[in-house]
């Protein structure tokens, strides 16, 4: 079988073969099946026409030459493909998996919109390529009504007449004037943000949202722009991921047809282009080579040669302790043994991933639990066996082990072992492992991923103190495009999250993905930069169908437009927006000055400038738009820590904060002790919402008001946790109408007339019961503190915090 062809076609090839051997099938049957490939090639496109290839995309790289399309080609005509002379190889379809009112201060992307001249990402367009989008969202809807979306691209949804069909017949495309109409109620827009099953996903809109959101509606706890993204007058363009299970999101192939969706959707506006990208997969050589890689790089060096921009951003991934990676090295004349776990209820195939020196050589032997081996694969040839010979027929698991050596592009040797799902049950579960034999006199270095998913298998846990076997290693682990040369790849560090004393550390998050790159890490740094990924607050998809219980916390059902969450998926697209702020400044700026920029004014530089788990540092965007201005010539407006005066509030200043963020507020009475307490704490305090920071400061005034503030700021997160979780404390607090009295709470600590009365005893006694139940539920220091302050926030409840704040001070005079 033509080596060209990668393992999983290989696989396929022969799967299907097999059964029309075994079946006594009369013709192949897979004449007609047509499958997504990727190809690089460097002759004419009509060869591979001729052989049955239907082109999806196609790019060609400015100075090197070489060319990569996708489409699609009946399965029996492989083997003709793969027979060209120019055709270099061709990869098969492989899925991809999923991977701000905190964050943006911790960027420094604030001051940067509020800096002369700010920058919001104007004349920018912002790519997404995910899980979709919720084009309701008010996020991503201008002032005036109309969408912020040039165009939704959904290779999911089915043609209906009336729709305009999407590149090569795959989806519908909606454009902006659709979708504004629609948004008017005069049309209708299928695409949605939810997965295979129908259900909400949300990830392409939490992704949009830290990116390009603008933030305009306002919840009951904050103002309208209190969650804006980090480019939010930047257009969005988004291409909807196809969807097989729940855990995965497109393939490489559709990837690929997606930035050249986006490119060429842009053609004709000349305007740079920055694509986000937080998804990737763990199969290929991890350095760069990748077709859909070498695609990447073609794709972003067109821009920088050619113009208008065109960057690409990729999370770093998720696998830092996911225990899918391996590393070491066999020494000569020697073998080692790898053990991994294969848990119980894997219903679908599993993939290992083995790369080792292209000079060196390895044997292969695999062992399923029971014992039941491969024997030796050689160095260079292929094998299968049965995992469970003596289960029934079909409840048996194939395993095949593929090899590549002396691959295109200077590549090491490669085995891809593929565990396969048997017609019924689950895949052989317990003890697994492989022994590497190395027949020669020289160390061979290895490299082995397992392919992610959900219930995958996993390698050994490290070891404190390490022992002889080999274990999990962090190094390494980044997913795949983010080794490309050209993808801008994003670490997740902790930060300030809403849960204000839940996560101090700022330290990176033990999930993102390390470096370096399997090979040529010296020339090929990953990761760029690292951003804020945990419990990043951003647009919630498909709030218009929710149904439950909402924002329990709060006064009303607003804050379903938000959510939390975790991930290097969070993480990327503050850096796509930053780079969409940097391209407002200057346009010409190419991958490599962005990344120069990013890198020489982050924060908390690594020793050297650069390491494998933070990259350049953590994200500095208003340091890096001095930066910029700098090297133009220009002084811009300025570069200092405040780039915009302090907004001033009843004289006091605020400084890093927006003058519409307190506009609610502009007619309530601010006492002088309100000025007093600012000053004292302002760079860790400002970061709270305005609401927030005057019910704090009213309550220092009273006697104990010290430890109900401190109380109130540690414990907010996890009562409105609890709330939206826990069914008996969501009860008590919707028959205590608990969101009508914290609005009342919230304007009795502006206004010492605020009418914050109980409305019955029945009322009173559901608020109290709902104080039972956190003092039931809640964690041991919640308790406490409800045991020690109940009583005054009761009193709070019946009598306004600003009428009782004056008499304290009338006391004091």
């Amino acid at each position: 079988m033509n080596k060209k062809l990668d393992p999983g076609l290989r696989a396929r090839l022969r799967s299907t073969r097999g059964r029309n051997e075994a079946e006594g099938a009369p013709q192949d049957r897979s004449a007609g099946e047509r499958i997504g490939i990727i190809v690089e090639f460097t002759g004419s496109l009509d060869d591979l026409t001729a052989v049955g290839f239907e082109r999806h995309s196609l790019v060609q790289h400015p100075t090197k030459g070489y060319k990569i399309a996708t489409g699609l080609i009946p399965l029996d005509r492989l083997d003709d493909l793969a027979s060209i002379e120019h055709v270099v190889e061709v990869e098969g379809p492989r899925r991809m998996h999923p991977e701000l009112n905190y964050s943006l201060p911790e960027i420094h992307a604030t001051a940067v919109h509020t800096g002369a001249p700010s920058r919001k990402g104007e004349g920018v367009v912002v790519g997404i390529i995910d899980s979709g989008i919720d084009w309701r969202h008010g996020s991503f809807v201008k002032d005036d009504g109309t969408s912020r979306i040039l165009a939704i691209w959904d290779q999911m949804l089915p043609f209906r007449a009336g729709d305009t069909r999407g590149p090569n017949n795959i989806g519908v495309v909606y454009v902006r004037d659709q979708i504004t109409q629609a948004l008017q109620g005069n049309g209708t827009i299928r695409t949605r943000d939810v997965d295979a099953r129908n259900k909400r996903d949300g990830h392409g809109t939490h992704v949009a949202g830290i990116a390009a959101g603008n933030g305009r509606p306002a919840t009951c706890c904050h103002v309208g722009r209190t969650y804006v993204g980090v480019a939010p007058n930047a257009d969005l363009i988004v291409v909807r991921y196809d969807y097989s299970h729940s855990d995965e999101i497109g393939e490489n192939q559709r990837l690929l047809q997606a930035l050249e969706y986006i490119f060429s959707f842009l053609d004709s506006i000349d305007k740079p282009k920055v694509i986000n990208i937080s998804q990737g997969d763990n199969l290929g050589p991890h350095d760069g080579t990748s077709l859909v890689e070498r695609a990447v790089d073609a794709d972003v060096e067109v821009g920088d040669l050619l113009g208008p921009r065109r960057i690409v951003v990729k999370s770093a991934g998720n696998e830092g302790a996911a225990l899918r990676h391996v590393q070491g090295s066999v020494p000569g004349l020697d073998n080692i043994d790898i053990e991994f776990k294969v848990p119980e209820g894997l219903e679908f195939e599993a993939f290992l991933d083995l790369w080792y020196d292209r000079a060196g050589a390895l044997n292969l032997t695999v062992t399923a639990p029971g014992g039941t081996s491969s024997g030796t694969v050689n160095h260079g040839t292929d094998s299968s066996f049965i995992a469970n010979p003596t289960a029934a027929a079909n409840r048996r698991s194939r395993v095949e082990i593929d090899a590549t050596i002396n691959g295109e592009h200077s590549r090491d040797n490669n085995f891809r072992i593929t565990i396969h799902d048997p017609a019924r049950g689950t895949l052989p579960n317990g003890d697994w492992r492989f022994n590497l034999a190395n027949p020669n006199f020289g160390d061979v270095a290895f490299h082995c991923w397992i392919e992610r998913g959900t219930n995958t298998p996993r390698f050994l846990p490290p070891k404190s103190p390490p022992d002889a076997k080999v274990r999990a290693s962090l190094d390494s682990t980044l997913s795949i495009p983010g080794t490309s040369a050209q993808v801008i790849a994003v670490a997740n560090h902790q930060s300030r999250t809403s849960c204000c004393d839940c996560w101090p550390s700022t330290g990176i998050e033990p999930s993102s993905s390390r470096g370096p790159v399997a090979r040529g890490a010296l020339a090929n740094r990953k990761p760029d930069i690292a951003a804020p990924g945990l419990e990043i607050t951003s647009a919630k998809a498909d709030v218009a169908n929710f149904r439950g219980n909402c924002c329990s916390c709060c006064p009303d059902a607003c804050c379903c437009l938000y959510e939390d969450l975790t991930g290097t998926s969070m993480a990327a697209p503050h850096v796509t927006g930053a780079i969409a702020l940097l391209l407002e400044e200057n346009p010409r700026l190419t991958r490599a000055d962005i990344v120069r920029h990013l890198q020489a004014t982050a924060r908390d530089r690594p020793a050297g400038g650069w390491d494998t788990t933070w990259g350049g540092g953590k994200l500095n965007i208003e340091a890096a738009i001095a930066a910029v201005r700098a090297e133009a010539g220009g002084g811009g407006g300025g570069g200092g820590p405040n780039m915009h005066p302090p907004v001033v509030l009843d004289g006091v200043a605020f400084s890093g904060r927006r003058a519409s963020d307190f506009s609610p507020l502009r007619s309530s009475p601010i006492n002088s002790f309100f000025r007093d307490r600012l000053d004292e704490s302002e760079s860790a305090f400002h970061q709270f919402p305005p609401w927030f920071r005057i019910l704090r400061a009213r309550l220092r005034i009273l006697p104990e008001g010290e430890q109900v503030a401190a109380a109130v700021s540690r414990h907010f997160s996890e009562v409105r946790r609890l709330i939206n979780s826990n069914r008996r404390i969501a009860a008590m607090w919707h028959r205590a109408t608990g969101p009508i009295l914290l609005r009342r709470v919230l304007q009795g600590a502006m206004d010492p007339d605020a009418d914050v009365s109980i409305a019955g005893e029945a009322q009173r006694q559901y608020l109290d019961r709902f104080f039972d139940q956190l003092l039931r539920y809640g964690s041991k220091r919640l308790r406490e503190r409800i045991e020690r302050h109940r009583s005054t926030v009761l009193a709070m409840i019946e009598t306004p915090l600003a009428a009782m704040v004056d008499g304290q001070q009338r006391g004091r005079a």
